[in-house]
């Protein structure tokens, strides 16, 4: 439903922006939910329903466009009969076609994340004046001073220095590369441990508010939060004792569940440490669900149901994926994985081809079908370079050839 022009007065850049989201009950129904489950205080609940629903609904990108009652039927998956207000918004009309509508996927991977990263900074900034006006900080604002931290952070990384004493750590596994540590949420030295981790790493799990003190800020909430029994950490260390992976897991009642995996500067761990990252998911393990730091990195967790293996649901990288819709699923917002494939299947590379064309470029080797398809459909600056320097007749990615004549279709 489009959603009123907030009662301020914002730039254009900062407004909520009306779009004709047709589950935004269902989406605001989940951020509550999820805002519960974390026990996040009742003023940054009240947040999340006002200013960050607002900014889902009229500014988060992944959103599916509804043109009909089948594109409707085909994202939310059921056969229930389509609501008569939906059927008259996707009627077109006498001048032309219907309303424009879209489909916000309540629990998509990226929009859960944006909710966690605005939250642990919202709440590092508890005992601030930030705290005395939260509710007038809207989403915008907020991502902005988000970024704004994370450049300070950056420029500061050089002064943050703590020497490693490795008292705080315990060794849980020994790796391809290296050796997996747990710290110690009871050490003295633990907050001493994680300043020298976000030092190496990039990141804020040891960014305090007081270097000397080593306290406030987020690295307080971790620290506190690791203490308190809420938060287990881990780190991938090679010889030196350079870090290289951190891994926070949230404990809950019902077991383990991922919180984060993180390489340098907040990004995924690089595709060398994702062999000794599987070894711990595996051994430790957490619960199996989707999350999209292990999905960033190319690891997932392939239920029995959907793998239909006999050996049971497990961890595993995403070439090892059985079930094709489950693959599509996880790829659908992870591209960059498409060059770990050696031969892609044929569906996912239709899949970049309907959706991230400039994605094909990372396939080591192209199905002739989608060649052809490419060639038809796409301009000619669009199309990948090995796809435009083609003969007619065959295709070659990275040097190896298809003989497309052979197989009855032409480049």
């Amino acid at each position: 439903m489009p959603l009123p022009a907030p009662a301020t007065n914002p730039s254009p850049a900062n407004a909520y922006l009306p779009r004709d989201v047709v589950n935004a009950p269902e989406v605001k129904a989940a951020i509550i939910r999820r805002s519960t489950e974390r026990g996040d205080e009742p003023d940054m609940g009240a947040w999340l329903r006002n200013h960050f629903f607002r900014w889902a609904i009229g500014s988060f990108e992944h959103v599916l466009p509804l043109r009909s009652i089948a594109d409707f039927q085909a994202v939310t998956g059921t056969g229930d009969p389509v609501p008569e207000w939906l059927v008259k918004l996707l009627q077109p009309s006498a001048t032309g076609a219907g309303k424009d509508c879209w489909y916000l996927d309540p629990e998509h991977l990226l929009l859960i994340e944006r909710e966690r990263v605005l939250v642990e900074f919202l709440r590092s900034r508890r005992g601030t004046r930030l705290e005395q006006k939260l509710q007038r900080i809207n989403c915008f604002m907020a991502l902005t001073m988000w970024e704004q931290e994370h450049q300070r952070m950056q420029s500061r990384r050089s002064k943050g220095w703590v020497p490693s004493s490795g008292l705080a750590l315990r060794e849980v596994l020994r790796t391809p590369n290296g050796v997996i540590f747990e710290f110690d949420g009871q050490h003295a030295a633990l907050r001493e441990e994680m300043a020298y981790e976000s030092y190496h790493m990039q990141h804020c799990l040891g960014q305090f508010a007081s270097l000397k003190k080593l306290s406030g800020g987020y690295g307080e909430q971790y620290a506190q939060a690791a203490q308190d029994g809420r938060l287990r950490l881990f780190t991938l260390r090679s010889a030196g004792n350079m870090p290289h992976v951190t891994i926070s897991l949230a404990v809950y009642p019902d077991g383990l569940r991922v919180d984060q995996i993180k390489g340098k500067q907040n990004r995924h761990p690089i595709r060398k440490y994702a062999d000794d990252v599987l070894q711990f998911l595996r051994t430790v393990p957490p619960r199996g669900e989707r999350h999209p730091d292990c999905e960033g990195m190319g690891l997932v967790f392939e239920p029995q149901a959907v793998a239909q293996d006999p050996s049971g649901g497990q961890w595993k990288f995403v070439t090892e994926v059985v079930d094709a819709n489950y693959l599509l699923s996880v790829m659908s917002a992870n591209f960059h994985l498409a060059e770990h494939f050696e031969q892609p299947p044929a569906a996912l590379q239709w899949l970049l081809l309907r959706i991230a064309p400039g994605e094909l470029a990372r396939l080591r080797q192209i199905d002739p079908g989608v060649a052809a398809a490419a060639r038809l459909m796409l301009p000619q600056d669009a199309l990948p370079a090995a796809l435009r320097e083609m003969p007619p007749g065959a295709c070659e990615i990275e040097g190896i050839p298809l003989d497309l004549a052979r197989k009855g279709a032409t480049c």
